[in-house]
């Protein structure tokens, strides 16, 4: 279940959109990862919003503040598949630019990082989890 901490500049979202853009990458990490829709996936898929004042944000080591917008996205290891990646990024770039107010036509200044973490090394509730738990959960888990 993937974990996507959004960087952006002070005033690149609004709240609503924030949400929204929130609510469509938890959708499109879902769907590349393979995951079924269930209360209980999507309450474990996170999103972390870290908003950066414009005097933190710099472009070519000059203090610029645009909307320059990155994505570390955290998945376990063996989820994505090369097509899948490219699909990954791809959707995510347009959401990101869809919220940010970007026009389609225009460029999308998304930088996107995807980590995959080995199974042993991330846990969930206590204890390690596999890529075929998260695929198929107990059909009586309780969303978080």
């Amino acid at each position: 279940m993937p974990k996507v901490f959004v960087n952006y500049p002070q005033g690149t979202f609004s709240t609503d959109a924030l949400e929204a853009l929130a609510e469509e990458i938890t959708t499109i990490g879902r769907e590349c990862e393979q995951l079924p829709d269930t209360p209980y996936v999507r309450s474990n898929i996170w999103i972390y919003g870290r908003e950066y004042d414009a005097d933190k944000v710099f472009h070519g080591g000059q203090l610029r503040g645009t909307k320059v917008i990155s994505l570390e996205v955290n998945v376990v290891e063996g989820a994505l598949g090369t097509d899948l990646r490219k699909q990954l990024i791809a959707r995510l770039t347009a959401a990101v630019g869809k919220y940010a107010g970007i026009p389609p036509q225009e460029r999308i200044p998304v930088y996107i990082v995807i980590r995959d973490v080995p199974p042993p090394s991330w846990g969930m509730f206590g204890k390690p989890i596999t890529l075929e738990s998260l695929r198929n959960p107990p059909a009586d888990a309780k969303p978080v």
